[in-house]
């Protein structure tokens, strides 16, 4: 019996486990773009950019995944060099994968703190290198109002609440208390629908950790004006460890250099 290949018949591998970080698949298509070369797979670990997620890397054989692109139904990986149509091996870059799982859980469920104890809505979401932020429909917050958000985060993470997914037709969203910006133009077929237990219910297509625990810690670290609301930045799991690993490291040399404790190191600077 001939078997015939088809790209993303089912769910991709990255929807049907996050945790995958190898899989064995086939080249289907290949082309180039703008000099750059790129590949369709029959199934694919790396997660295409969207939803304010960056997309995944990692290697494609012996090419490096630079950049994914889901268009149409297609997923293209952007690669450093081609590769020929046929059995192949992929590697994801799982520390990347875990950071954007840790970054991006955070901000679902600061989004849903936000919003259902504070009343104020999510317009944006960015998962940058180093910072994340979402853009919030408020004037201004004040230092209070951001511990008080902070705090309640941390209550969440140490409830270990668990998150699913599931999927829905589109027609039983109206009867579902769903968290969404709106469906991508010309979506089709079922919805994807990411639930944190009791706290809230988003549609999504990123990747997102299996309970709140993983996500090891929300640090919000401050805000900006930006059209008319406010845009507050946060770190969350390893990279807020870094972070404050980072800032210690910087106060243990001022210290040094200024022969000053923590709390006196603006007046020496001032001084």
């Amino acid at each position: 019996m001939r078997v015939i290949l088809r790209p993303m018949q089912e769910r991709p591998a990255y929807e049907r486990d996050p945790f995958l970080r190898a899989l064995e698949t086939k080249v289907l298509e290949t082309g180039l773009e703008g000099g750059r070369p790129w590949a369709v797979l029959v199934d694919t670990i790396f997660y295409p950019e969207g939803g304010g997620q960056p997309s995944d890397r990692g290697k494609l054989g012996e090419a490096s995944v630079e950049r994914v692109e889901k268009r149409e139904g297609r997923i293209l990986h952007f690669l450093d060099r081609p590769v020929e149509k046929g059995p192949v091996r992929c590697l994801l870059d799982w520390e990347r994968r875990w950071d954007h799982m840790q970054q991006h859980t955070a901000q679902h469920l600061l989004t849903a703190l936000a919003a259902d104890r504070f009343g104020w809505k999510t317009q944006a979401f960015h998962l940058g290198p180093e910072v994340c932020d979402i853009d919030l429909d408020a004037s201004s917050l004040s230092i209070e109002e951001r511990i008080r958000l902070e705090e309640e985060a941390a209550r969440e993470v140490a409830a270990a609440r668990p998150i699913r997914v599931r999927y829905v037709d589109p027609g039983e969203l109206p009867s579902l208390q769903v968290r969404t910006r709106g469906l991508p133009e010309g979506h089709r077929g079922p919805v994807r629908l990411v639930e944190i237990e009791g706290v809230d219910l988003n549609t999504c297509g990123g990747t997102h950790l299996p309970d709140t625990a993983r996500i090891g810690g929300i640090a919000l670290l401050g805000t900006e004006p930006m059209r008319g609301g406010t845009r507050l930045s946060f770190v969350a799991g390893e990279r807020a460890r870094r972070r404050l690993r980072g800032r210690e490291e910087a106060f243990a040399r001022l210290r040094s250099l200024l022969g000053a404790a923590d709390e006196e190191i603006p007046g020496a600077v001032q001084a």
